[in-house]
């Protein structure tokens, strides 16, 4: 550490004397090559070919040697261009009035090449000061992000853990429920067997909400593995899926061509909780219509599933891809409210965003953005082929 000081100092003591050395070298080369024109003849303003010396001095070595390099040019001048030859003397007036005229130029120079080193090296200082400042913020940032990621990792480990841990549980009380009502269904009266249906609803209510829970978790926790797909057989597989499911008349109109790049299984989900969402939410007796479109802008593709169902009040629209948040009573339409927040973060996984659209007892229409993976255009393209 002691041995940084005396570098530093021995750095600036060799620039030091590099600049008189420019400047004996520059002013001596001048001297040769005026003497060398004008030793036959001499011209008042010979001394001016000093100059390019000062100037080159001043630049590159500073103001002291800049200053040295103009008090050698007056020497020459004095001793080698002005007559008599090899004899120091300032001439007549007019030598005299030319060797001022040269000092005040040269000065000037020296001032302003001083200036304009002075100004580079603040410039350098700044530079380098916000360099280091970007730097420190930099690493702060990072410092920062680093210890974001591994609360968000250990929320998320916290949260996969006790969904996990909630499940046995959950599913022992929706069995000892239904075994207490097969068993002793004719000795339980009928108040104490309308409480075991509760307490039954409940347990599958809190497995079901574990199982979502569960289902959200390991989105944030599973990578991605892009490739090329045709969402038009997807969204088929899962409307007739659906369908079945919540039994239900559908009537699904989509376009061909429905190429995306994305990871199968997450788009999959996705999508079956959309499809799902429009089952269930279907106005009673009436055939589901799904209509789903397809727009691609260069890299980007927007999906829009838009269906016939009861429609929500357009004011909570920000809140459906809320976890848990739910804009319909259990009684009329049961769930637990994290299908529409599975496919934002599935949407979000993808570098793209999601919306709605509704109107109550109108239907509603949910939007997908999906940015192109540049990885997996090969795999779009033998798809077109296909």
């Amino acid at each position: 550490m002691a041995s940084i000081p005396v570098q530093n100092g021995l750095r600036r003591l060799f620039d030091r004397v590099a600049g008189y050395v420019l400047a004996i070298i520059s002013t001596c080369s001048c001297a040769a090559i005026s003497y060398g024109l004008e030793r036959q003849s001499f011209e008042k303003g010979s001394m001016m070919l000093f100059v390019p010396a000062v100037l080159i001095t001043a630049w590159y070595g500073g103001v002291c040697p800049g200053v040295f390099a103009t008090a050698l040019g007056v020497f020459f001048s004095a001793w080698l261009l002005i007559p008599p030859i090899t004899t120091v003397n300032l001439g007549d007036h007019a030598d005299k009035v030319a060797m001022i005229l040269y000092m005040v130029i040269s000065l000037g120079i020296v001032a302003l090449a001083g200036k304009e080193r002075n100004e580079k090296r603040n410039r350098q200082k700044a530079q380098a000061e916000l360099e280091r400042v970007n730097q420190s913020l930099e690493a702060r940032v990072q410092a920062r992000t680093s210890e974001l990621e591994t609360a968000n990792q250990e929320l998320e480990r916290f949260c996969y853990n006790v969904s996990h841990d909630l499940r046995t549980p959950a599913r022992a009380i929706v069995g000892n429920a239904h075994i207490l009502l097969q068993d002793y269904n004719q000795e339980i009266n009928p108040s104490l067997r309308d409480r075991l249906h509760r307490i039954s609803s409940s347990a599958v209510r809190l497995s079901d909400l574990v199982d979502a829970l569960l289902v959200y978790a390991r989105l944030a926790k599973a990578g991605l593995r892009p490739e090329g797909l045709n969402l038009g057989d997807i969204v088929a597989e899962e409307a007739r899926s659906c369908a079945d499911l919540e039994g239900r008349i559908y009537n699904l109109d989509k376009p061909t061509g429905m190429f995306v790049v994305g990871d199968r299984k997450q788009l999959r989900t996705a999508i079956s909780a959309i499809l799902a969402n429009s089952m269930k939410f279907a106005k009673r007796d009436n055939p589901v219509y799904i209509q789903v479109g397809f727009e691609q802008n260069g890299s980007e593709v927007i999906v829009s599933f838009r269906d016939n169902g009861v429609g929500f009040d357009a004011r909570y629209i920000h809140k459906v891809f809320e976890p848990f948040e739910r804009l319909h009573r259990d009684e009329d339409y049961p769930g637990v409210g994290m299908g529409l927040a599975n496919v934002a973060r599935i949407v979000d996984r993808h570098h793209g965003s999601v919306w709605a659209e509704s109107k109550l007892g109108e239907g509603s229409c949910i939007y997908m953005k999906l940015v192109d993976q540049p990885v997996a255009k090969a795999s779009v393209k033998q798809l077109l082929s296909a």
